[in-house]
């Protein structure tokens, strides 16, 4: 791709101030973050109020760990979005890149939220841990109608405003040629500062027009790849630490292969959704040698890896034998990390010549 500046999109390349998708994205804006907040307190009550858990279907793995990332990952998801959507208040031309990219990420909402209450109704179809259900298991049933029908609302508003775009730039190339997240960042930034106290709003106004601002956002793109790497990691060491404390675990080896399900999930998940979204897109004269792309997907194909095989370690254990150890659920998660990276990298390579 070629070199490009940081700059807003060409006037050909916006939804004008009349256009129907407008109110379209709004709505599925304002039912999104809904839907992301009736989820988010479901998925909190259900899985750490331990009086309602224990009755619960979908408390044990493999149900257990879709919630247990996305009860993080749809706030998360579902905030920025929210920020970002500030921007569509603006009397003027919206950036068909911005449409587009925050339709993505309400639909990626929607789209995990759906996941997770599809996989809760599938334990509670297969009668999962039918032994602790309680008299409180009807109730939670009856409960998980709430968030099945907001993601389908979320999901049908997203649909009909993407209806209503008319015909564009589109395919993978539309949000690394015209614009990512990062471009928005300094007028989302702007746009909630203006709540603020006089004095504070102009301060963020001299800090976002800094030339340090501006490095920091070059500095974002170019090494997303670390970056993510670097949150992953911290975010798994904690919530692997908060465990251990709250579970009172006493083997490193256990917290170690917590901490690395959780960072290879956070990153892996990271990484797909800068591909998807166009988060912070690196713009560098010329295209990635194919080694180091096939590289790249190799990393993230073995960090999604390290979690998948923990979850699915019951319905793997008659080809594995058993996991009940922890040494064993290392070698497990490991084994099979590496040994899906390497088959990613061979078939990338291959591919890639081709």
């Amino acid at each position: 791709m070629a070199n490009r500046p940081d700059a807003t999109p060409a006037a050909d390349a916006t939804l004008p101030v009349g256009h129907p998708a407008r109110a379209a994205v709004c709505r599925a804006a304002r039912d999104g973050l809904a839907a992301a907040a009736v989820f988010t307190a479901f998925a909190e009550v259900t899985s750490h109020v331990q009086a309602v858990r224990a009755g619960s279907p979908w408390q044990n793995d493999p149900y257990d760990a879709v919630v247990s990332f996305t009860l993080f990952l749809v706030p998360a998801l579902a905030a920025l979005a929210a920020a970002r959507s500030v921007l569509l208040r603006r009397d003027e031309p919206q950036p068909r890149f911005r449409i587009s990219q925050l339709l993505r990420t309400w639909g990626l909402c929607a789209a995990l939220i759906a996941t997770t209450t599809l996989t809760d109704w599938t334990a509670v179809a297969l009668r999962a841990d039918r032994g602790r259900w309680s008299g409180m298991t009807p109730w939670l049933v009856a409960s998980l109608v709430l968030p099945t029908a907001a993601a389908a609302v979320a999901s049908a508003r997203v649909l009909r405003a993407r209806r209503l775009l008319s015909p564009g730039p589109r395919g993978r190339g539309e949000s690394a040629a015209a614009g990512d997240w990062l471009d928005d960042l300094e007028p989302v930034v702007r746009g909630l500062a203006v709540h603020l106290p006089a004095p504070l709003t102009r301060a963020v106004d001299r800090a976002v027009t800094h030339r340090r601002f501006a490095c920091a956002v070059r500095f974002t793109r170019r090494h997303v790849l670390g970056l993510a790497e670097a949150a992953a990691g911290l975010g798994g060491a904690l919530l692997a630490a908060a465990e251990a404390v709250g579970e009172g675990w006493t083997d490193p080896l256990l917290w170690l292969t917590a901490a690395s399900v959780h960072a290879g999930g956070f990153f892996a998940f990271a990484m797909l959704c800068n591909a998807t979204l166009s988060i912070a897109v690196p713009r560098a004269n010329g295209r990635r040698r194919g080694s180091l792309r096939a590289a790249r997907h190799a990393v993230t194909a073995a960090a999604l890896a390290i979690p998948l095989t923990g979850a699915l370690r019951a319905p793997l254990r008659p080809l594995i034998g058993r996991t009940d150890t922890v040494p064993a659920l290392a070698e497990l998660v490991f084994a099979g990390a590496a040994v899906t990276g390497v088959l990613t990298f061979v078939v990338a390579v291959a591919l890639g010549s081709d």
